[in-house]
């Protein structure tokens, strides 16, 4: 198996630097895992650039969680916040707007995608949304994106591979298929060697502890920590042997 390029989704700076510890050969920053990742502060972007060259870092821009469908106040937060990566040196970005009808919208990612120049865009997986994967494949291309983020329209890549090989092979390498969605140490090197990708995706997280302050345990009749994550470092170290061919 040749060597495919492990991206691992993160959500703070120290996620980051677990991840990169590990093995990790480009990061997905984003901030709210409860969301679905949205837009990182612009400080946790800086503090990236401290552990990983920013040329290996992609930045989420996405208002808030939910659908990708925005409207003009929010369609305008996302312009805002591409020049404002472009301004401290964010070098990759990552997004998505779909229509009601569900098409990938056409004009307003291609507007954000020459917005963003040169920084390199992907489409994020508003894409799994869309009514018509091939089309929206052919309109990614043509707005100027350079990867997708996809899940094969499924859940997990393990029950998207299938659609996701079939993607690859539209592409014609005109533009990079990343799985992303379920992906573990367990599974990755059966869908690397099922869809033919040579970049592939993953959260790589596991439950985070709960920290204790001397004897006193925060109450989670207040607070309830129990949603928190944090990247798992063997989980990193396992995926990074697969992807290197080890």
């Amino acid at each position: 198996m040749n060597r495919v390029i492990l991206e691992i989704c993160t959500f703070n700076a120290t996620d980051v630097a677990i991840a990169v510890a590990a093995g990790a050969d480009r990061i997905e920053l984003c901030a709210s895992y409860v969301e679905g990742g949205i837009t990182p502060s612009h400080a946790s972007i800086t503090e990236a650039f401290k552990i990983i060259n920013a040329e290996n870092i992609v930045v989420m821009v996405r208002p808030r969680g939910g659908d990708f469908i925005y409207d003009n106040y929010e369609f305008a937060v996302m312009k805002q916040d591409i020049l404002h990566c472009k301004a401290i040196g964010v070098k990759q970005i990552i997004f998505g707007i779909i229509t009601i009808d569900g098409k990938l919208d056409a004009i307003r990612n291609k507007e954000l995608v020459d917005l963003a120049a040169p920084m390199q865009c992907t489409l994020q997986r508003a894409f799994d949304l869309t009514d018509n994967p091939f089309e929206a494949l052919d309109t990614a291309i043509a707005c100027g994106f350079k990867r997708v983020l996809t899940s094969g329209q499924q859940a997990s890549v393990v029950n998207g591979k299938e659609l996701i090989k079939e993607l690859i092979a539209h592409a014609k390498n005109r533009i990079t298929i990343l799985p992303g969605a379920g992906v573990t140490s367990s599974n990755a090197k059966a869908i690397i060697e099922f869809t033919g990708c040579t970049e592939i995706h993953t959260s790589a997280k596991m439950k985070a502890p709960v920290k204790q302050l001397n004897s006193f345990t925060f109450r989670k009749d207040i607070y309830d920590f129990s949603h928190l994550t944090c990247v798992n470092n063997d989980e990193v170290a396992a995926l990074k042997k697969i992807t290197a061919g080890i």
